[in-house]
């Protein structure tokens, strides 16, 4: 276990923000190995919502550990989801999501702002991925905890989430395509792999240069390449058209 989510597990189980009935890594860290830019992601599950001294007290916390503009101890980034469990169990769609950090939203934390209750059409990913591949850090194996996501529904939230992943394509791109190229390999299989080996898998049905251009994305994912983005925007957005056009024609 990494310093930062010892500290965050130390800070959990002490102060017990939402009544904990569960803490797991998951993401790349479970499933394919962390990445060189590859963030911590942590899912909490608590019995309550958390209330506003817990969640300012999260996010305090966070952004004194949290990515390299960290204020105590600088480290790897931390993606920290939690869930109230009355909000996934039943399971319904669409679900809603109790409290969310990443480094991208550091501007708002740092302002003052403290993450709220939203629906999140990304949860399917992220909970079907994580009953597969995590590691409890607290409570029982998170298959035995949660309802499995009905495939209608995982395939729902990855059309739902299209439209703002898009909106975010210029500058960031390597992400934006990488994600792109995931939602078409689930699709097409029904599985959730590392964004790296979706992207492998997908680039055997591009044409040669939109294959090139998205295996940057890959290579750079993995810490092999230099991506420069401002300087292939045509490249980017002729691939990200031609993986929206494929996953459309899916859902059709």
């Amino acid at each position: 276990m990494t310093s930062a989510i010892q500290t965050l597990h130390d800070l959990v189980a002490r102060e017990a923000p939402g009544s904990p009935v569960a803490m797991y890594l998951t993401g790349s860290y479970c499933h394919g190995g962390l990445r060189p830019d590859s963030d911590l992601d942590i899912l909490l599950i608590t019995r309550v919502p958390l209330r506003t001294h817990e969640r300012r007290t999260l996010t305090e916390h966070l952004l004194g550990y949290s990515g390299r503009r960290a204020t105590s101890r600088p480290g790897r980034p931390i993606e920290l989801i939690s869930l109230a469990l009355n909000d996934i169990k039943p399971w319904r769609y669409p679900a809603i999501r109790d409290f969310l950090y990443g480094e991208w939203l550091r501007a708002d934390y740092e302002a003052g702002r403290l993450p709220h209750r939203e629906p999140d059409p990304n949860l399917p990913v992220v909970l079907t991925s994580a009953r597969e591949h995590s590691s409890a850090l607290i409570g029982p194996p998170l298959a035995e905890l949660i309802d499995q996501v009905p495939r209608e529904h995982l395939t729902q939230a990855m059309y739902d989430a299209m439209p703002s992943l898009l909106d975010n394509l210029v500058g960031d791109e390597r992400n934006v395509l990488l994600t792109l190229a995931r939602i078409l390999f689930t699709l097409r299989t029904g599985l959730i792999a590392p964004k790296d080996e979706a992207a492998a898998h997908v680039c055997a049905i591009l044409e040669a240069e939109q294959a090139d251009t998205l295996d940057l994305a890959a290579r750079a994912y993995r810490g092999e390449a230099r991506d420069d983005w401002t300087a292939l925007p045509e490249q980017t957005s002729v691939v990200a058209a031609a993986l929206t056009d494929r996953i459309y024609e899916i859902r059709t």
